[in-house]
């Protein structure tokens, strides 16, 4: 039953230890993306682990192409993050200086505040002056050219393309796995998850080599998830591999990816850095000053958008992820870290999803 039904059985060590000798390792658009994102030191360690494999790191296409298309959006992002952290110290600064309402701070405790907002401005700074140079003059894209220089697949023919926008549209009517999460962006951009898969299926049958696939994609079109924990890649993804390479292919996240490299090289990798790559979240649903709700919802997508439409319209900062598990949606919702908003989310809206035709499955605070 194991070896007919070997998609949905996890893989043995001693295959593990085989793929970890011998494969190839095939990386994701934001696994490259990411390094922009991360503190400087993990963002050295993640690529010198990477460079640890030399010969054996390859990228797709596809990959390439959306990270050069991608990366000056990116590292915009990351100047404006460090605005936006300026101006709040500002405001609380300006706000401990009002004298004329709590809270009351005496003068040396205020000068102390003083000292260490010209320290933080300094490095911020520095900060935005590196990510504007970087705009022009990129070290880390230097260092990323020359770890996959050779080392990146060859583009679809027009022909092969077409094909698979075909395919892709008939695959994500059925959600079948990978990218069916991203139809509703532009006709363009749809199939990219699914041309990266074909790539690699691609590399795996010419090259006939098992692959090591780390992503830093988190949706359920790449994953198996149950009662909100991951258990390991879609099965149909493993069983399509499979049968079209006759090879082994095993996933990763990226904090996974440090840990068992740590292991394999021999090297030894801080937790503070993996913790850093595990924790990390999207700019998109992430604010110091925000409280993350996760919801997991279940009903009609039509009353799902009717729901957050309302949660935008009510001012509440809202993140979606459609997944269509036994019909159940994820809804982050970021709400400033004020309890008595939490308190009018609960009453207004999640004690009253009967009238949405939604139940609530689960909900997580972060």
């Amino acid at each position: 039953m194991k070896n007919t039904f070997f998609e949905y059985n996890p893989l043995s060590n001693e295959i593990i230890d085989k793929l970890w000798e011998n494969a190839v390792f095939v990386f994701d658009t934001n696994i490259l993306l990411n390094l922009y994102r991360y503190s400087e030191e993990t963002s050295d360690k993640f690529l010198e682990t990477i460079t640890g494999f030399k010969d054996r790191v390859w990228l797709p296409y596809q990959v390439g192409f959306e990270f050069n298309r991608n990366r000056l959006t990116v590292i915009s992002d990351q100047r404006k993050l460090y605005d936006d952290f300026e101006k709040r110290i500002n405001d609380i600064i300006n706000e401990i200086d009002n004298k004329n309402r709590n809270p009351f701070f005496s003068v040396s405790v205020f000068e102390k505040l003083l000292s260490i907002k010209g320290d933080i401005k300094n490095e911020i700074d520095n900060k935005i002056k590196a990510y504007q140079e970087s705009l022009i003059t990129d070290s880390l894209l230097d260092k990323i050219n020359a770890v996959f220089e050779g080392k990146v697949g060859n583009c679809f023919k027009p022909e092969e393309l077409k094909k698979i926008y075909i395919d892709g549209e008939k695959r994500y009517i059925d959600k079948i796995p990978p990218g069916y999460c991203d139809s509703k962006k532009p006709e363009n951009e749809r199939y990219g998850d699914l041309i990266i898969w074909k790539q690699i299926i691609s590399k795996s049958k010419d090259s006939k080599i098992d692959v090591i696939f780390v992503l830093d994609d988190r949706k359920e079109d790449w994953w198996l998830e149950h009662q909100g924990k991951t258990i390991s890649p879609r099965p149909e993804l493993i069983k399509e591999f499979r049968i079209e390479t006759d090879k082994n292919c095993h996933f990763y996240k990226p904090f996974q990816f440090l840990e068992y490299s740590g292991k394999y090289l021999g090297e030894t990798i801080k937790d503070e850095i993996i913790e850093e790559v595990k924790n990390y979240t999207p700019e998109t649903i992430k604010n110091d000053n925000f409280i993350l709700i996760n919801l997991t919802l279940q009903g009609e997508i039509s009353n799902l958008s009717v729901l957050v439409n309302d949660l935008k319209n009510a001012g509440y900062n809202v993140y979606t992820e459609f997944n269509s598990i036994n019909d159940l949606h994820d809804v982050f919702i970021a709400l400033p870290n004020i309890p008595d908003l939490e308190r009018r989310l609960t009453s207004k809206y999640l004690s009253n999803l009967v009238n949405y035709g939604i139940n609530l499955i689960r909900s997580i605070k972060k």
